[in-house]
């Protein structure tokens, strides 16, 4: 850890001690006689008393993910967060970026100038190494290829009844794309809405000065003796996301973020049929569809094409007016069963089938002016291009889970099942270039439509079987588990677009892979308080269908990629060890992690092919990349009204092969909250401190831009006016600091101009309201 971390840490946790000295004085009024000094005394004396009895950590919480059983935070060996509902309302959460706001460790990739936010990286992995689920059923894949991207659709939290993020590899009982953890989210059921009541309205209202983000969201629920449903229906629109660029300018040197107006609609009804109280039957049926207009004035440039033309000759592409419109839909329709029903062979069981649909469409529009100089005057083309893309994944799955626990002395509680899916993936990009003088199409050196990847199959199947065996009167607890799974790739061998844009590649061929993933967890409880945990776990994650069968040639670019056929699976490694301290005032927990990933599989260059006279990429298998490091928790309750909370964590990553440091992997990061939560009061408060070192420009290639280090201060507020309403204010970087987020940041130039385009928005505020019958 750097001397300026450690200034940072100390400077910040003088000013949330400062900044909560009113809140403190507030909670400390003088009782106006002695009588009453000594009852109020009383009073507070029983309800510290209370309240130590009943103080709960993030130790405490529930996790489902880590193991496939309920399970509390404290109890697992692997490290994970759990995230409520009510975390959620009270921290203003938005977005997945906010989600891991205060998750040292862990990001979400970002695209600030146009597509936004992406998937979650976890320890430095991320992109389609990290699964994402909500109601245990993964999301569609994310792609990237040249100027269109295919990113993780996005989130309604707000809907959300929890969310679990699960560090480290979750193949064990994940399969396939949990090489680098799990993400688990849980949308609320008709019960969750309606408590004990048997029907319930919600109306949530917010608003974001972070992109001028207006909310309206609608929860219906009702229930009868055998019927339970629910409806969620939610709306926003927004603008850009602000950042602290100044330079509003028209072309490519704006600092300024790009204009981008968006629109999202959501809604969730789910059906719960009770059979018998043990025994439920939920049909769901989700629909989400997000758009965005950008005016892209970050991407106008000027193209030099002249190496094209005879020594002297001069050919310029001015690209102005980018306009961009991205759309992705995404629909799920799915069954499940849970019931009690003791046997011999299990205790209960559920079981899940689904369908889902995703489907991303991008359309970019551009103003070109060719300028080409040859032998006399400079000729002139005033070009309009449209090109297009379109992503669709559709799926269908099942998976069935059952859990048995035996044994009186020793008790063993299994938890095993099988899963299946099929999901077919399909891609088309089309292009066209009009002369706006003559209305005649410009010819291209390029093939259009065509496609990256023929269209393709992927079936996967897994069986898991787990034991959490409780020894020495469950102070020791031992958790194994293994997974085989299998993997089968079948392309469409006559994809004519494919097929026809790649002339001269290999055809498409298929893939078969299968891998065991075992795992085994300890945990050690050396007293009532202090415990011991280690763990270690194995991962895998197939070669995707768009490395094996990638195809591109562009004849103008002077460039094309090749397939891959002989990819191996990537596998991991992962160990941690732990220390854990619980008691009825607080928790601490401490982590160390060193994992290793084998056949990482990543685009390299393989150099310029005199025979074809075109600069070749292809996707290959990097030999070895080990990340590790140290996660650090700690929750406080100082008082009865008064919790500290505080998050730590510092990672390491290499490419062992190069041996060259990992891009990927986040500056070390510190997180200090202060909640002020009295009894019988409206009124709760939390101040949050975020702390992030510099990024050593020694773990990134030359000229790669390094940001410095920053401190941001987030304050909330909350008010309860009954039952029914209650509202919340946020204030978010109140020092008004300019920095640059590693998920924003990566990859720029040092030498860049426009650095400041990148930024993170300075001190904004955001609002809700919700109203609860």
């Amino acid at each position: 850890m750097s001397r300026q971390l450690l200034h940072r840490l100390s400077v910040l946790s003088a000013l949330v001690a400062a900044l909560a000295i009113p809140f403190s004085l507030s909670a400390q009024q003088e009782p106006t006689s002695t009588a009453e000094a000594s009852n109020d005394a009383s009073i507070e004396a029983a309800g510290e008393t209370a309240d130590d009895e009943q103080a709960s950590t993030f130790l405490d919480e529930i996790t489902v993910s880590s193991t496939r059983s309920e399970r509390t935070v404290g109890e697992t060996a692997g490290s994970t967060t759990v995230i409520d509902a009510e975390k959620i309302a009270d921290e203003l959460m938005i977005d997945s970026q906010d989600l891991v706001r205060y998750e040292p460790g862990v990001y979400v990739d970002s695209d600030p100038t146009r597509l936004g936010l992406s998937g979650f990286n976890i320890r430095g992995i991320g992109g389609n190494r990290v699964q994402t689920q909500v109601d245990g059923i993964p999301t569609a894949e994310q792609f990237d290829f040249g100027p269109f991207s295919a990113t993780q659709v996005g989130i309604e939290l707000v809907n959300l009844q929890s969310a679990e993020i699960v560090r480290s590899s979750g193949s064990s009982l994940y399969g396939s794309d949990a090489l680098g953890g799990v993400v688990s989210l849980v949308t609320k059921s008709p019960r969750d809405i309606l408590g004990a009541d048997s029907s319930a309205l919600g109306v949530f209202l917010g608003y974001s000065g972070r992109n001028e983000e207006e909310f309206v969201g609608v929860s219906v629920a009702g229930q009868t003796d055998q019927w339970l449903g629910s409806l969620f229906v939610s709306g926003r629109q927004a603008a850009e996301t602000e950042n602290q660029g100044t330079l509003a300018s028209n072309d490519r040197t704006r600092t300024a973020p790009n204009p981008i107006d968006t629109d999202d609609l959501n809604g969730l009804a789910k059906l719960t049929r009770v059979i018998s109280p043990s025994n439920e039957i939920e049909f769901a049926a989700e629909f989400r569809n997000s758009e965005s207009e950008t005016d892209v004035i970050s991407s106008q440039r000027v193209i030099d094409f002249s190496f094209v033309l005879p020594p002297g000759g001069q050919f310029l592409i001015d690209v102005q007016n980018v306009d961009a419109v991205d759309e992705q839909e995404r629909t799920r329709f799915s069954l499940r069963q849970l019931a009690v029903v003791p046997t011999a062979i299990f205790d209960d069981f559920s079981w899940q089938g689904y369908v889902t649909q995703t489907e991303t469409t991008q359309v970019v529009d551009e103003l070109r002016i060719n300028t080409v100089t040859l032998f006399g005057p400079p000729s002139v083309q005033r070009v309009a291009r449209s090109g297009s893309f379109e992503f669709e994944q559709e799926g269908f799955g099942a998976e069935a889970q059952f859990r048995k626990t035996l044994g009186q002395s020793v008790e063993h509680r299994l938890t095993y099942g099988l899963s299946l899916r099929r999901d077919t993936f399909d891609v088309l990009r089309d292009r066209e270039d009009i002369d706006l003088d003559t209305g005649a199409l410009v010819p291209s050196s390029l093939i259009f439509p065509t496609k990256y990847f023929p269209e393709s199959d992927v079936d996967e199947y897994g069986l898991y079987l787990q034991d959490e065996i409780e020894l020495a009167n469950g102070r020791l607890l031992l958790v194994p588990g293994v997974r085989y799974d299998r993997y089968d790739l079948q392309p469409d061998g006559n994809d004519q677009i494919f097929l026809d844009g790649n002339p001269g590649q290999p055809d498409p061929v298929g893939l078969e892979d299968s891998a065991v993933s075992p795992r085994l967890g300890v945990v050690a409880s050396l007293t009532s308080k202090v415990s011991l945990v280690a763990q270690y776990a194995s991962g895998f994650r197939a070669p995707p269908f768009s490395a094996v069968n990638n195809g591109f040639t562009n004849q103008a670019g002077g460039y094309r990629t090749l397939p891959n056929p002989d990819l191996e699976a990537e596998t991991s490694r992962n160990v941690e060890a732990g220390f854990r301290f619980a008691s009825n005032r607080g928790a601490f927990s401490v982590t160390y992690f060193d994992n290793t990933f084998d056949e990482f599989i990543e685009t390299v260059t393989l150099g310029f092919n005199p025979q074809v006279g075109l600069l070749e990429f292809q996707p290959q298998n990097i030999d070895q990349v080990e990340i590790s490091g140290v996660e650090l928790s700690t929750d406080h309750r100082i008082a009865s009204a008064w919790r500290l909370r505080t998050a730590f964590a510092y990672i390491e990553g290499d490419n062992v092969t190069d041996n060259v440091p990992l891009e990927s992997i986040a500056p070390p990061e510190a997180v200090i909250g202060l909640d002020f939560n009295p009894a019988n009061s409206p009124w709760n408060a939390s101040l949050v401190a975020t702390v992030v070192d510099d990024k050593d420009a020694e773990d990134l290639p030359g000229g790669r831009f390094a940001p410095e280090g920053y401190e941001t201060l987030d304050l909330y507020l909350g008010y309860r006016f009954s039952e029914s309403w209650d509202v919340r204010l946020g204030g978010f970087n109140l020092t008004d600091e300019t920095y640059w987020q590693w998920s924003n940041a990566r990859g720029l130039s040092a030498s860049s101009s426009v650095l400041d385009r990148y930024t993170s928005p300075g001190r904004q505020a955001a609002l809700s309201l919700r109203f609860r019958r």
